[in-house]
């Protein structure tokens, strides 16, 4: 295992970005809409996943929680914690507490926001936070059965964030 861990840790910071991620986050800066990370991962696995590409994540202007992020006391994934707390905490946003029972107008709100997520569990906490979730997965998950027909069903699954239309969102179009 460590040994796995420390070749992880040289190559996270040669990844490339995936296909469409750049040209969606920077659409998404350009049109002033507001976007923050919740990730999972450590912070530090986090930084070193991103450190060489701050042209697309700096756009996100430290707007990131992280899933050892302490000062939030979150349950992980698939609780619905970490989205929450980053529309809350870095958007500003009144969505309530993860742990405690939203309002009408919080529940409108979580309404409003739209996860992209690649993972299975991230799917599950998208969508008990009472969010849209766009599902980009690994081709090999794809094939997992039955995540196409439950109450934590992807609101839309495309193979790649190329795929992605705003519009469908209700967000500007691509120009």
């Amino acid at each position: 295992m460590e040994e796995r861990t420390d070749l992880q840790n040289q190559l996270w910071p040669t990844v490339p970005l995936l296909p469409g991620v750049a040209k969606l986050v920077q659409h998404l800066k350009k049109h002033n809409i507001p976007m923050a990370i919740a990730t999972g991962s450590r912070r530090s696995r986090y930084e070193l996943k991103t450190g060489h590409h701050q042209g697309v994540f700096g756009l996100f202007e430290g707007k990131v929680v992280c899933g050892d992020d302490k000062q939030y006391n979150m349950r992980g994934k698939p609780s619905p914690d970490i989205f929450i707390t980053a529309a809350r905490e870095m958007l500003g946003r009144d969505v309530g507490d993860a742990q405690g029972e939203p309002t009408p107008a919080q529940v409108a709100e979580r309404a409003r926001g739209l996860v992209l997520e690649d993972g299975l569990p991230g799917i599950e906490g998208g969508k008990r936070a009472g969010m849209n979730v766009v599902w980009v997965p690994d081709p090999n998950l794809f094939a997992v059965e039955g995540i196409q027909n439950g109450p934590d069903t992807p609101n839309q699954v495309i193979h790649s964030l190329e795929h992605f239309v705003p519009e469908q969102w209700g967000l500007p179009p691509y120009s």
